[in-house]
């Protein structure tokens, strides 16, 4: 078993009707569009760049730093960033090794409801072409939803039973702010994750070897069902 998942009360693991439709045709890859949340299977997709399948890129340039309220600003309503399978946009902005703790507000103020938002941690880079480039992954959407997980090159392994997890710890709708923190324990390298403030799960890093620390940044998530240039995506993240 190369990860172990815990969820705990108020946190529903059944996926909403609504969030599985339209999942099932808004986010083929959730790091790009997710795996799809709905479908037997196994939850793991890999998805090659291009016409068949989303398409993940790092652009710095996108998450912009605020100086005065210490926060990072993402918006875009570029047709280069739209795709018929989506768009992943990410950027690292910081490390720490060992990985100690992330506490992030994040509020996403216009875009698709379903599309995912969030933080990247423990990334990782060998510098070998051989070797894709890892990191752990949390997001969340504006239907009050979560994913957790591992992003290998372009292909995601969730760590939930589900792609989706539905909370009613998260707050839901456009505009509203969640705040997500992760800490990690130094001696077992257990992962908590909590949800405005309440425990929703425990994990483990199931890479081989898992990292210890790395890589902190950001990602936003373009839907095939954004509507560039009209409505942009805009996203800010904030460090507690």
């Amino acid at each position: 078993m190369l990860h172990e998942v815990r969820r705990f009360a108020g946190e529903s693991g059944r996926l909403n009707q609504i969030a599985a439709a339209a999942a099932a045709v808004t986010m083929l890859l959730v790091l790009a569009g997710c795996p799809s949340p709905v479908g037997g299977g196994a939850n793991t997709n890999t998805i090659t760049s291009g016409s068949t399948g989303g398409t993940v890129a790092e652009v710095t340039s996108l998450f912009v730093p605020d100086a005065q309220t210490g926060s990072y600003d993402f918006t875009t309503n570029d047709s280069a960033y739209w795709g018929q399978n989506g768009y992943t946009l990410w950027a690292l902005e910081s490390s720490q090794t060992p990985f100690a703790q992330r506490d992030v507000v994040l509020t996403k103020t216009s875009g698709n409801a379903y599309a995912g938002y969030g933080i990247v941690f423990c990334e990782y880079d060998s510098g070998d072409a051989a070797h894709d480039e890892t990191m752990l992954v949390v997001m969340i959407n504006t239907q009050e939803q979560y994913s957790v997980g591992v992003a290998v090159g372009s292909s995601y392994t969730a760590y939930t039973s589900s792609t989706w997890m539905s909370s009613n710890y998260l707050a839901k709708g456009l505009g509203t702010s969640n705040e997500v923190k992760v800490t990690r324990d130094a001696t077992s390298g257990l992962f908590t994750l909590y949800l405005n403030g309440n425990q929703a799960m425990t994990f483990h890093d199931g890479r081989t070897p898992p990292e210890a620390g790395g890589g902190d940044g950001y990602l936003a998530v373009i839907s095939p069902q954004d509507s560039f240039p009209q409505t942009a995506v805009t996203v800010n993240f904030k460090e507690l």
